[in-house]
């Protein structure tokens, strides 16, 4: 039999019912995308902090602290305090120890204590108790990269999505290579699309330590007072140098 008579061998039409049907399913999932669309960006929710138990807050001081050259303060009550008798002068009070006197203290250091430990969920709690940042910022690590994702406002005089919350996500290498630190910025993305190397400054894929640790300032500071940086999955790795 020919085949413009086989009629096992023509395409099927759909009915009028059937493409309703289809006609409805596409306005359905045009809708669902647009509110997606609408929530993720255009109308981003806040991003939900880290709250730190006590603990994990005390713990996390204790870290700051050694970052920040602090000594750990000595238990009250061990030692007798050194004070003259005679003398009028009020003894000095221990900041860490309120209401417990200053106790000298025989200097030494401990190489392991050089090395300090902050886990993703530390560095979003400290996030979490500055104002400005607080529902804003959260930060995810994995091996030698930490990603940003912000909430950032679009200025007054933008010329569209003025005044209104946008998410942008950041990339940003870590990682100590011939013996100094290394900061690769790897991109930035503003409502899930990457923006141009030209809009960056020409700063994407440039190690911000090379670029600019040769001048007197942060950089330059930061690169001579770390001996090693590493970014592991869920963990940040500092070690001081001496």
């Amino acid at each position: 039999m020919p085949d413009d008579v086989n009629p096992s061998r023509h395409p099927k039409c759909f009915g009028g019912a059937q493409v309703a049907v289809l006609l409805g399913l596409a306005v359905l999932v045009t809708a669902l995308v647009s509110v997606w669309v609408t929530r993720a960006w255009l109308q981003p929710a806040p991003l939900e902090p880290v709250v730190l138990s006590d603990v994990e807050r005390r713990t996390l001081e204790g870290k700051l602290d050694a970052l920040q050259g602090t000594a750990e303060p000595p238990t009250p009550g061990t030692r007798s305090p050194i004070v003259d008798p005679q003398a009028r002068v009020e003894p000095l009070v221990d900041p860490d120890a309120p209401g417990e006197p200053l106790i000298p203290e025989l200097y030494s250091e401990d190489p392991a204590a050089r090395v300090l430990y902050f886990t993703e969920r530390e560095l979003n709690g400290l996030i979490a108790g500055h104002p400005d940042l607080a529902g804003r910022l959260a930060l995810h690590l994995s091996d030698d990269l930490v990603s940003a994702t912000m909430l950032v406002t679009v200025p007054p005089d933008f010329p569209f999505l003025a005044g209104r919350p946008v998410r942008v996500n950041a990339g940003l290498g870590l990682r100590h290579e011939a013996g100094r630190p290394e900061v690769v910025l790897r991109g930035v993305s503003v409502m899930g699309v990457p923006l141009p190397e030209a809009w960056l400054g020409g700063l994407k894929g440039q190690d911000l330590v090379a670029l600019y640790g040769a001048e007197p300032g942060f950089w330059r500071v930061f690169s001579d007072g770390v001996a090693d940086l590493r970014v592991e999955d869920g963990r940040l790795r500092v070690e001081l140098a001496e």
